[in-house]
């Protein structure tokens, strides 16, 4: 945080969609441990998870480059299948051709799967501590908004995890036409709400998109760590384990100024 915007209030918190509002489920590592013991090959799930780490990391810095919606099918299956490499090298797992390839063939995807929970294959869910949060923001007069990379506009999804109602403006991806951490997707949900970027915060759970992409411009940032795979000292930035905890330390910061927002 820099001086300046240690003494202005937080007029407008972002939040990122996925992993911080809601969460695919099954989890994807217990999707990939799932298709490697139908390939005979046992795998730990706390170890999928942690390296599922840098396999993200890898997709945001390839995504940042050409968003993978926008690349030819066979540059597509490309990257899915060096995604999967990437993955099971960082589990410390076979990689070989072959092993990758029917990796990937049994592993149904985030982007393979229907958004609404749906039997054996899943869905998403909503975090438990999400409704309570953006409650509390609105009531302190916290203006809120999702800024989300995705293939489809996830207004829709919002509106069916029935926390659309406590956003001010949802911004996708894929209709602004820009991915975090690019400036201008940040930007899609700034302008249109009047709100500085010093007086913004934007949390999310990818240090590569969300905290970078929200540094550059001058917001403040915050890390969500759900799944507990990030350290404090390794950061810059405050990381939270649940939106609970976020809210205080927004609400903390506003008292601690005391300026009306």
């Amino acid at each position: 945080m820099t001086e300046t915007q240690a003494q202005q209030p937080i007029r407008l918190v972002t939040f990122d969609l996925y992993d911080t509002l809601i969460e695919l489920h099954p989890q994807r590592w217990d999707r990939l441990q799932l298709a490697l013991q139908r390939l005979g090959i046992e795998s730990d799930a706390a170890t999928l998870r942690a390296a599922d780490l840098i396999a993200e990391d890898f997709f945001t810095e390839e995504n940042g480059q050409v968003p993978i919606r926008d690349r030819p099918e066979a540059a597509r299956a490309k990257f899915r299948l060096k995604y999967m490499e990437v993955w099971l090298t960082a589990a410390g797992l076979p990689a070989d051709e072959i092993t990758v390839r029917n990796a990937r063939r049994l592993y149904l995807a985030e982007y393979e799967t229907p958004a609404v929970e749906n039997g054996p294959y899943g869905g998403y869910r909503m975090f438990g501590d999400v409704l309570p949060a953006l409650q509390r923001l609105r009531e302190a007069g916290v203006k809120r908004a999702v800024i989300s990379n995705a293939d489809d506009d996830v207004a829709e999804l919002c509106t069916h995890m029935a926390f659309a109602h406590e956003m001010n403006l949802i911004v996708t991806s894929a209709i602004v036409g820009y991915e975090k951490p690019d400036a201008r997707t940040y930007r899609a949900a700034l302008e249109p709400l009047g709100v500085d970027p010093a007086d913004t915060l934007h949390i999310g759970d990818q240090p590569k998109s969300d905290v970078a992409g929200a540094l550059a411009i001058g917001m403040r940032a915050a890390l969500i760590d759900r799944y507990e795979r990030h350290d404090q000292d390794n950061h810059a930035v405050p990381v939270f384990t649940g939106l609970d905890k976020f809210v205080d330390h927004v609400l903390a910061v506003n008292a601690s100024i005391q300026v009306p927002i």
